[in-house]
């Protein structure tokens, strides 16, 4: 050890004399630090204008500390593929050029000794440039309210083993040149090479497989993320050896007369040995993690944790089918397979390690549609086939046929879309994907639960009476938010069933967890409105939408409840919109009904809260609060210019006037929606009325902080959704004003540099004098 710390102090003391050296350090230095500073003053500039502007500014709801670092972090990395073959080209090579390596050789200095010194000299220096990344997250600790300490040394970690990996590598190159830019050019190519390497080849499985291991892009990703595994350590640290190894092994070669077989036997042994190492290394149920962000950012949800708890180790087998003619076929081809393992499902077979998949590829269209005919006139669909598969550079005959794909598994139904089915013992459900997008970690854990419970929530909606449909997608009915395969925050891709009920001639099942009653527009007869009112008796959960001009057909039904829907429509005339078009945010009750994100925002920060657009809608008032307990859900202020228009109103005519001669009635305040409750038995009874329907169709879906789920969640007692929200990162706001950073900014920057500058000239200038 003795003489690979001389060998490394040796090594260290020539960097420090080498302008090459002092290039990097400055570089790195007045690169990391301006790019930091540069952000800093963007993002003061900006947190000050919004200070001025909103006083009740919530902050960076991404977190400043990420916000601060992402490009910095990002520069430094590419930046690695210039600095380090700079400093490597030269390390053994010049050994051999200068001809000191005879006298290394003829001293009792061993092979290994050399190499490891050399090396270890070079990790010293590194420490260097890392140190330029401490100043950096030393300022971030200092600016930053509340900085997330943990993840900042999760950074330097994966930094480090990879600026050591970069130099490991250039360290064996040196060895296999005698010059030096010949050398460096060599390690710029390998740099590129190992960094797009899993790019290229990816639809066979071997190679896929061999280049993701030995691909260094993204592989500090997560711990630059926060997230430190045994698997991301365990593979640098096989990578510094294997190309460590490989010098030793160049070195030894060069001074013994064997085979060369005997060298390629060792360089085979030894990456045998590495690869061996990092497949056992990287099996789910063996790695290692360890998630230092506050928030447990990269790890899921603790509801999603509870749902995974469910399964009792038995196999959970996912099949991706993956259509040759749908938009979004690359995302499951075989090129995109490490994506979709590693990056959708890595952070589920951490808590449950026995998931197996399984893919299926085919080509078929759905039946009528003529788009690829149109496309390729005169083809039949095995030609698109071939000419699609080569599109996409993937081989035509890894997909089915069509009708024979349809023999086995009927996915016109999915629309042939790309799907995945989970199956837990002998039970299969439908995992979708939305676009060009991927489930979301509510969407999985939903079709996980539907695998594992005992009972299957579902709503009913009457039908019969042309109330708002849940199967039709068209403006005024709810089908977007119920039923729609494609919309990841329908019901139906949330774990809850939509069914629809006549009570013409059946009663209300006993099995459902709630009714809806959806704007009817038609009058239900006596023998209808009791068999709701007697389900609403028994404690039944339910949700009532009347709109105004047909409030009395409801209105038998909200007496039973205590809530009388008034005569008339709301309305307050300006020069720019609808008079009967209002824009309003959920009371305080209303915002705790879920645990949709902005109701949560509002539950644990007091910000946004829930906003919902209605065009047309009545006045709820209570005439009997003996049975529930009332509380607004929707609400709007009265003033002098709103009013309850009783009379006909004509939006495309002149503005409705207000005149209580004609029954028109101002108030202090509107009830829209009001949620009550009543305790029967062990069960809380939920029931929502709302004077108003079209907030929750597709029309009103551009509303930044849109309802969705919310209402539903509320009456399915909160069990489903299952909402996977993450708090807010704690470091949202900046402790430095923009005038100061400014002046860090000249001083740091431009005044380090100069330091640095200044420094390495002196050094360098008397050690030419010596």
């Amino acid at each position: 050890m003795k003489i690979i710390f001389k060998i490394a102090r040796a090594e260290l003391r020539y960097l420090f004399f080498s302008p090459i050296a002092w290039f990097v350090i400055i570089i790195f230095y007045a690169t990391g630090l301006g790019i930091y500073f540069y952000a800093l003053e963007q993002t003061s500039n900006y947190q000050e204008v919004l200070k001025d502007l909103q006083p009740d500014w919530a902050g960076f709801s991404s977190g400043i500390g990420k916000l601060l670092l992402d490009g910095v972090i990002g520069k430094l990395s590419n930046y690695m593929y210039l600095f380090i073959p700079l400093l490597t080209m030269g390390v053994i090579n010049r050994e051999v050029s200068n001809g000191t390596i005879s006298l290394l050789y003829s001293s009792p200095v061993r092979t290994r000794e050399i190499v490891l010194g050399k090396l270890l000299g070079l990790m010293l220096f590194n420490l260097m440039l890392i140190f330029v990344l401490v100043l950096v997250l030393l300022a971030v600790c200092i600016h930053v309210q509340l900085a997330e300490y943990y993840w900042y040394l999760s950074i330097l970690l994966g930094m480090f083993l990879l600026i050591n990996t970069f130099t490991a590598i250039g360290l064996f190159i040196s060895c296999l040149t005698n010059y030096q830019i010949v050398a460096a050019v060599i390690t710029f190519t390998v740099f590129f090479i190992l960094s797009y390497i899993s790019s290229f080849w990816q639809q066979y499985d071997l190679i896929r497989d061999i280049t993701f291991y030995l691909s260094l892009s993204g592989k500090a990703s997560a711990m630059i993320d926060g997230q430190i595994s045994s698997r991301d350590i365990i593979y640098f640290i096989s990578i510094i050896v294997l190309f460590t190894g490989f010098a030793i092994i160049r070195l030894k070669s060069l001074t013994e007369s064997r085979p060369w077989t005997v060298a390629a036997s060792r360089y085979t042994v030894l990456t045998l040995l590495v690869i061996v190492v990092g497949y056992c290394s990287s099996r789910p149920g063996y790695i290692a993690y360890a998630d230092v962000t506050k928030n447990k950012l990269n790890t899921i949800h603790p509801a999603t944790q509870e749902v995974l708890q469910q399964l009792d180790g038995a196999p959970l087998t996912v099949t991706l089918f993956t259509n040759l003619l749908d938009d979004n076929a690359a995302m499951g081809l075989p090129q995109a397979r490490n994506s979709y393992l590693w990056g959708l499902w890595e952070p589920f077979t951490r808590f449950y390690p026995n998931i197996q998949f399984r893919y299926e590829y085919y080509y078929d269209i759905r039946d009528g549609d003529s788009a690829y005919y149109k496309k390729y006139p005169g083809k039949n669909l095995d030609d698109i086939m071939v000419i699609e598969a080569g599109i996409l550079g993937i081989r035509p005959s890894l997909f089915k046929k069509g009708e024979e794909m349809r023999k086995t598994q009927d996915l016109s139904a999915e629309g042939m879309k790309l799907v995945m089915q989970l199956e837990y013992k002998g039970k299969k459900e439908f995992l979708r994907t939305y676009g060009s997008s991927w489930p979301a970690q509510e969407n999985i854990s939903a079709t996980i639960s539907r695998l594992t419970r005992k009972k299957e929530p579902r709503i009913s909606f009457l039908t019969g009476h042309y109330e708002r449909n849940p199967f039709s997608y068209a403006p005024r009915n709810f089908g977007a938010g119920t039923t729609y395969k494609r919309n990841s925050r329908s019901l139906l891709n949330n774990g809850v069933d939509t069914d629809t009920i006549s009570l013409s001639n059946a009663d209300i099942p006993t099995g459902i967890d709630a009714l809806i009653i959806a704007d009817p527009r038609s009058a239900y007869s006596k023998d209808e409105q009791q068999k709701v009112i007697n389900w609403l008796n028994r404690g039944g959960n339910a949700i009532i939408f009347t709109e105004p001009g047909k409030q009395e057909i409801l209105q038998p039904i909200l007496n039973s409840i205590g809530v009388q829907a008034d005569n008339g429509i709301i309305v307050r005339p300006n020069d720019h919109e609808v008079p009967h078009l209002f824009v309003n945010g959920l009371t305080n009750a209303g915002n705790h009904l879920a645990k949709e994100p902005a109701m949560e925002l509002f539950q644990k920060y007091g910000l946004g809260g829930i906003v919902v657009a209605y065009e047309g809608a009545l006045n709820l008032s209570v005439i009997d609060s003996s049975a529930f307990k009332a509380e607004p859900v929707i609400f709007h202020t009265g003033d002098d210019k709103t009013w309850i228009e009783t009379g006909e109103l004509v939006v495309d005519s002149a503005a409705p006037v207000f005149s209580p001669a004609a029954g028109d009635v101002q108030k202090e305040a509107y009830i829209i929606a009001l949620k009550l409750t009543r305790k029967i038995g062990n069960k809380e009874q939920r029931i929502i009325v709302a004077g108003d329907a079209d907030f929750m169709t597709i029309d009103r879906f551009n509303i930044s902080r849109f309802i969705e789920l919310g209402l539903y969640s509320w009456v399915l007692n909160n069990e489903y959704p299952i909402y996977a929200n993450y708090p807010l990162p704690q470091d949202r706001y900046l402790e430095v004003k923009q005038a100061t950073v400014k002046k860090m900014n000249w001083l740091i920057v431009y005044g380090g540099t100069g330091i640095l500058l200044l420094t390495g000239i002196i050094i360098l200038v008397r050690r030419k004098r010596k």
